[in-house]
């Protein structure tokens, strides 16, 4: 590896001169492409913004982070990538574009970070993290990020956070194209268009397309980890990975004064799946389509503002197959047919909030959803049907005892019922067969907090403490995958998190620091175990999370912008094996450091250089395959001819760092290149 001691001794070297070293005189604003939020929104559909009209605001929300669009287009950055440039966030990638993506936030693994789409969560009945790989940004608005907490909007009880991506909408007339090309038959194709279609109807669609042969050059093993003499370079070999999504969205203004929003959105992917280093497959492939409709209406303000009101239904489908991974061999079509194994998903959430301020320093919001659910076998796997049918309830409540300090809570409770309807459920025995589901407990999450300055107020802070709960997922308990079994005594997983935040803004509002210390204790964790040389899902992960999080947001001049981010954790596998127990968590690095800066040159040039460092981190909860400390660097050149059109040239990964996993199939490509038009109108 060329990743050395002096990437990290630089990193930390740069990031504590600017953040303690900067003179007062050097003051600076907030990033243009991250914001903090400055207000709470009475609903998501990415366009109304209402505030209270008391002069008694909320503090800000230290631990949500709001991301435009600026801080990716043209930057060559995926989901994943984006999210982990943030303090507290980890990615975990596999390959190249198209392979699987996930990340986690502040050490609590991605299957438990709820990840949503203009509010709607895209976590299924599998259980697993939700493939980021799959959301393309061209797309997006915007993306909001809640590291502390869920918020009641999306029912509180998730253990990890949330993100959510906002989707471009129809409120303001106009529209962009966006094209991009680089190596490796690497790309892309986006346009957006709004329009009004009457003087009360907004209009907008979007569709965007992505492509890579991902035919990268390795370095190639052999099967042999620790044998270099028989290594040799070769080319990636079915990988290749093409998209295509939509959106379409109606936004419209009632005679009575009320706004609705209909939206309609699909995507469909497909890719190769090219096996191991030195066994790679010829036809073996994965597909998924993806669709989601959804109507909102959202109120007028009642009894002078104080309450707003929302009600909408989503429904969403999505299918996933993997062709021929199990029987094929790296020659063709195995001995096997040719086999495909899958399933499908179905959604529907109804639902029913309201934000309300009925008096003077009394903010609070409430939520009624219901939520239905059901997972279908689709390919060659044997028939099977599983429903969830789920009630929740949640709110938010905050008073403001003086001008510069409140006190608040959010509370969700959750009751389901499990339904197997048909098909074969196998036990861990393997012995006999069950037909009907478990009964499972009702689920109270909660936390309390406490918000220290006003919104003009050059200190901010929250103090936060929380039990969440998360139930164990569809097929997690009843599914049939091949070489897992289904485990229906599968217990909810638990944590316990504490969190303190702040925020200062230095005079001028030109500089900002922000710190965050954060505790979780993690029980019954869920983990797929070897059982009997299959596959099982246990309830056998104890974990403790402990951190702290530093960022510093500084403009010193109005040619220049620095942003400087760091990590540093420590996450302790606290299970009752002795194999684990103590052990660092799988993907979670000791440190991890981040610096931007952002020159804006003359003729309308503008140049932005991106580190980034993470110390080793290991691939298993044994801690034996340790993947080692890596620096890598980003370069960004864009020229802005005309006001409406940008070009930008990006080079990622300079220092060309190629290192994976020996045990995954995803070796990581070296160095990339790309180049983008963006023209609007």
């Amino acid at each position: 590896m060329r990743t050395t001691s002096f990437y990290k001794a630089a990193l930390v070297a740069v990031f504590l001169c600017c953040a303690w070293g900067t003179p007062f005189a050097q003051t600076v604003v907030t990033s243009k492409d991250v914001a903090i939020d400055e207000s709470a929104p009475v609903q998501d559909l990415g366009s109304t913004e209402v505030e209270s009209a008391t002069d008694y605001l909320p503090a800000n929300d230290v631990s949500y982070t709001e991301i435009k669009s600026s801080a990716w287009e043209g930057k060559s950055l995926t989901a994943a990538d984006l999210l982990s440039t943030l303090p507290g966030i980890q990615a975990y990638k596999q390959g190249g574009l198209g392979s699987f993506q996930s990340v986690s936030i502040r050490g609590i693994a991605a299957r438990n970070v709820m990840i949503c789409v203009d509010g709607v969560p895209l976590n299924d009945a599998s259980g697993g993290a939700v493939n980021l790989s799959a959301i393309d940004l061209n797309q997006m608005e915007k993306v909001e990020v809640y590291k502390g907490n869920v918020p009641a909007r999306f029912g509180v009880a998730g253990l990890g956070g949330a993100v959510n991506f906002v989707t471009k909408n129809a409120v303001k007339k106009g529209g962009r194209v966006l094209g991009a090309w680089g190596n490796h038959n690497t790309w892309e194709g986006a346009f957006q268009v709004t329009a009004p279609v009457t003087d009360s109807i907004m209009f907008a669609s979007s569709f965007a397309t992505r492509h890579s042969d991902n035919d990268y050059e390795y370095l190639n093993r052999n099967g042999t980890q620790y044998n270099t003499d028989d290594d040799y370079t070769a080319t990636r070999e079915n990988a290749q990975y093409t998209d295509v999504s939509g959106n379409v969205q109606f936004r419209m203004l009632h005679g009575n004064g009320y706004f609705s929003t209909l939206s309609v959105t699909a995507s469909r992917f497909e890719g190769g799946n090219p096996g191991r280093e030195e066994q790679q497959t010829k036809v073996a492939k994965f597909v998924g389509e993806s669709a989601l409709i959804r109507y909102g209406l959202e109120s007028v303000g009642y009894f002078d503002d104080k309450l707003f009101l929302f009600g909408g239904i989503s429904a969403r489908f999505e299918k996933n197959l993997s062709g021929t991974y199990y029987p094929l061999d790296h020659v063709g079509y195995g001995n096997n047919r040719y086999l495909q194994y899958g399933a499908a998903t179905y959604k529907v959430v109804p639902e029913i909030s309201a934000e309300f301020t009925p008096v003077e320093r009394l903010k609070g919001s409430a939520r009624i959803a219901g939520e239905w659910e059901r997972a279908e076998a689709r390919g060659d796997s044997k028939d099977w049907a599983l429903d969830r049918w789920t009630g929740m309830g949640s709110g938010d409540l905050y008073y403001q005892f003086f001008k510069y300090g409140g006190l608040g809570g959010e509370g969700a409770a959750s009751f389901l019922k499990d339904r197997l309807d048909e098909g074969v459920f196998v036990q861990p025995s393997g012995s006999h067969l069950f037909t009907d589901a478990s009964d499972r407990d009702a689920t109270f999450a909660g936390r309390i907090y406490s918000r220290l300055g006003a919104a003009e107020s050059p200190l901010t802070g929250e103090v936060s403490i929380g039990r969440f709960y998360q139930q164990p997922a569809l097929m997690e308990l009843y599914g049939t995958f091949p070489g897992a079994l289904s485990n229906p005594d599968l217990k909810r997983e638990k944590a316990t998190k504490f969190e303190a935040a702040g925020m200062f803004k230095f005079p001028g509002n030109h500089t900002s620091l922000r710190a965050a210390y954060y505790e979780s204790h993690i029980e019954d964790g869920i983990c797929w175990v070897i059982s009997v040389e299959l596959l099982r899902a246990e309830n056998v992960a104890r974990s403790l999370v402990r951190g702290v999080e530093l960022e510093l947001n500084s403009s010193p001049s109005k040619f220049l912008d620095v942003l400087l981010r760091a990590t540093f954790q420590k996450t302790e596998d606290r299970s009752n094996t002795n194999m684990y127990h103590g052990n660092m968590l799988p993907g979670e690095p000791a440190r991890s450091y981040l610096a931007e800066a952002t020159l804006r040159l003359p003729l309308h040039f503008d140049f932005t250089w991106t580190s980034q460092w993470r110390s080793v981190i290991y691939s298993d909860r044994a801690n034996k395959m340790d993947q080692p400390a890596v620096a890598t660097h980003r370069a960004n050149l864009a020229y802005n001819p005309f006001e409406k059109t940008r070009l930008a040239f990006t080079v990622d990964n300079i220092t060309d760092e190629k290192y994976r996993n020996f045990y995954t199939p995803f070796p990581m490509p070296g160095r990339e290149y790309k180049f983008t038009i963006i023209q609007g109108f």
